[in-house]
């Protein structure tokens, strides 16, 4: 009797999981996000729960086309076929638990679905997981899609300084007010810039200034001539390094990068995200752009000095000139570096290119006249007599700084940032600080000279309006092999941004 009763017990275990296997690897579960009013919207993508264990990842036609159309993307930039990236999906059941397990080369990774939270859903374990799983057509109340979201919300939230207070007895500097809404939301633009700086030269071509044909043979001739020979390499590498409106910096993959600065209309440098300084006209209620057509643009100026793009990739090398419409990147190489620049507007021949490649040209053809002389070419806030200092200023959100470092260490190497909270001691946004304040810095003999470095960067943790003491530390890695080095520290009152 009682072998009976286990017997009816192991069958009854066996008939329920084999019951959950059957309900899980029939069709497709989709990977989607709902909606506030409960309804779910898929990704185009699915998962197949096969009863051997195995997944299989299902794409809709749309998300197919897309897929195609990269290939075909990379096969005319590259030549070459875009490598298949292969991914193993396997999936088990424990208790009320999917677990997805992915494999791919060196990578593992598992997600978790609870089951039988709400009908045809499988909802993520990790509270911070805004994607679900669900049958084509599942739905949720609208209250339940509110509690989902308030749950990711509350998740992903900063608690970074809920509790921290400003440290006593330390003085702190508060960054400056921010230029930005100040001059360009009604106003200027970019066009309130120095007469005859290269800012204005640039985008007063826009509409008006000399064309380049679609095969246009683009060269920078002094260029070529100053990367030619070691001397005068070493000569035009530190005047980039020591003039303000040139960026030297360095990324961990593609090298030496120099790009160029904006001017806000009071002659201070605008250090903007990555460089890239645009202006975009509202859209009227036809559909149409309201304003003038040449004050809408997106430009940047950059030299790859190893040879690559910023954004290049292994997939995507970006070594090419590539445009639709009136939408250019025009490169082209000078010697081993690679002239990058950004040319967007809505007028045909790129205006901005050929009054950029003209100034630039101008600019170096004076440099090569004028090697052993080439520190009076620079701008006059390149460098100044005092102490070193870094300066923050707010930009438009909390928790972005444009930065400015007035520093000499003396030789030629890379300047970066560290920060740490004051109280506790707590690194900051570590490694993205790191790669967004770097600067190859100016330098001389003399240590009275301080030269001037631009950044833009953002502190991650925190949220707006939760102000708290941080210290800023001016590291220095000498291009000798050196050991790096302090020069010297800030604090000041800040605010993280808020995601």
């Amino acid at each position: 009797m009682k072998k009976t009763v286990v017997f009816l017990l192991m069958s009854l275990c066996l008939s329920v999981t084999l019951s959950g296997a059957e309900e899980l690897t029939d069709g497709l579960w989709y990977i989607a996000i709902p909606e506030n009013s409960g309804l779910i919207k898929s990704s185009g993508t699915a998962f197949r729960f096969k009863p051997d264990g195995k997944a299989e990842q299902v794409h809709s036609e749309e998300a197919l086309r897309r897929r195609g159309e990269m290939r075909r993307e990379f096969k005319k930039r590259t030549g070459k076929e875009l490598p298949e990236v292969k991914i193993d999906y396997r999936w088990e059941r424990q208790d009320n638990l999917l677990k997805l397990h992915l494999e791919h080369r060196q990578l593992k990774r598992t997600t978790v679905y609870v089951i039988g939270v709400y009908p045809g859903v499988l909802m993520p374990q990790n509270p911070r997981q805004f994607t679900l799983l669900a049958r084509d057509g599942a739905k949720l109340k609208p209250e339940q899609a509110r509690k989902f979201f308030a749950r990711v919300e509350e998740a992903l939230r900063d608690k970074f300084a809920d509790n921290l207070k400003l440290p006593e007895n330390v003085q702190l500097a508060e960054p400056e007010k921010e230029l930005h809404n100040v001059h360009f939301v009604n106003r200027s633009h970019w066009r309130d810039a120095p007469e005859k700086s290269f800012q204005q030269e640039v985008v007063s071509a826009i509409g008006k200034g000399p064309k380049l044909a679609d095969d246009a043979d683009c060269r920078l001739p002094a260029l070529e001539k100053l990367l030619a020979r070691p001397e005068t390499k070493a000569i035009f590498l530190q005047y980039l390094a020591c003039h303000s409106e040139w960026r030297l910096y360095r990324r961990i993959r593609d090298g030496l990068h120099a790009v160029r600065y904006f001017r806000y209309p009071d002659g201070t440098i605008a250090a903007y995200l990555n460089q890239f300084y645009a202006h975009f006209l509202p859209t009227g209620q036809n559909g149409k752009k309201v304003g003038d057509p040449a004050l809408e643009f997106q430009f940047r100026f950059e030299i790859g000095l190893d040879g690559k793009a910023w954004n290049s990739s292994s997939l995507f090398p970006r070594d090419k000139t590539e445009h639709r419409g009136n939408s250019w990147d025009t490169r082209f190489l000078c010697g081993k570096a690679l002239v990058n620049i950004c040319d967007q507007s809505q007028f045909p021949g790129r205006q901005m290119t050929a009054a950029a490649l003209a100034r630039t040209e101008k600019e170096f053809a004076l440099l090569l006249e004028n090697l052993k002389d080439w520190k009076k070419l620079l701008p006059a806030d390149s460098f100044r007599r005092g102490k070193p200092d870094l300066i923050l200023r707010n930009r438009t959100q909390g928790g972005i700084y444009e930065g400015a470092v007035w520093c000499n260490p003396g030789e030629r190497g890379t300047i970066y940032l560290k920060a740490f909270e004051i109280t506790k001691g707590t690194p900051l946004s570590v490694q993205r600080l790191e790669l967004s304040s770097n600067c190859v810095s100016g330098w001389s003999d003399d240590p009275r000279e301080q030269y001037f470095n631009a950044m833009n960067f953002t502190i991650y943790e925190g949220r707006w309006g939760q102000y708290y003491g941080a210290r800023f530390e001016v590291w220095f890695k000498p291009d000798s092999g050196g050991p790096e080095r302090k020069l010297f520290e800030k604090n000041y009152k800040i605010q993280g941004w808020e995601r």
